[in-house]
């Protein structure tokens, strides 16, 4: 499992989704993000959709909204 980092608001935008192998930590960073553990083949997909400066988040958010490109 590999931890990152995302926003509140992506982890709104997902929270009713995520399987029950992906763990959120209780404790959030000091900025509110929320830390999360994710099987490498999901942090592999992310790292992959990922354009120029964008974060987890930010693909996270794309995503949810129904905008891949």
């Amino acid at each position: 499992m590999i931890r990152i980092t995302i926003t509140a608001a992506a982890f709104d935008a997902i929270a009713a989704t995520l399987p029950s192998n992906v763990g959120v930590e209780q404790n959030r960073a000091p900025n509110g993000d929320y830390f999360i553990w994710l099987d490498p083949r999901y942090v592999d997909r992310l790292r992959a959709m990922r354009g120029p400066g964008e974060s987890y988040s930010d693909v996270i958010l794309r995503v949810a909204r129904g905008s891949l490109g």
